[in-house]
């Protein structure tokens, strides 16, 4: 403790203390406050994972609509959608399963 407060009367008498005074704010209020900028990476971080996932699901969305529109439009689609996802058939069909 005795080192860092001669460090500290060393360097007043060369440095304003003033100067001194607003540098060792500056260092307490980006390193040790509410809003250091270790807090401030970490959400501009998760801002940008947000925004990407964002645009995914935009993207996903709009995929999707546009397969309720065309499933919407045709009942050959409806159809051939029902068969396809949820494996059903018509009366006298038989169905066969193949998994890869």
């Amino acid at each position: 403790m005795k080192r860092i407060w001669l460090f500290i009367s060393k360097l007043s008498s060369k440095i304003n203390k003033y100067w001194l005074t607003l540098i060792v704010f500056m260092i307490v209020t980006q390193f040790f406050g509410d809003s250091n900028i270790l807090d401030r990476i970490s959400y501009n971080r998760q801002i940008s994972e947000l925004e990407s996932e964002i645009k995914f699901y935009q993207a996903e969305k709009k995929k999707n609509q546009e397969k309720i529109d065309a499933i919407q439009s045709n009942p050959e689609g409806l159809e051939k959608f029902a068969r396809e996802q949820y494996i059903m058939a018509a009366p006298g069909e038989d169905i066969f399963i193949i998994k890869e």
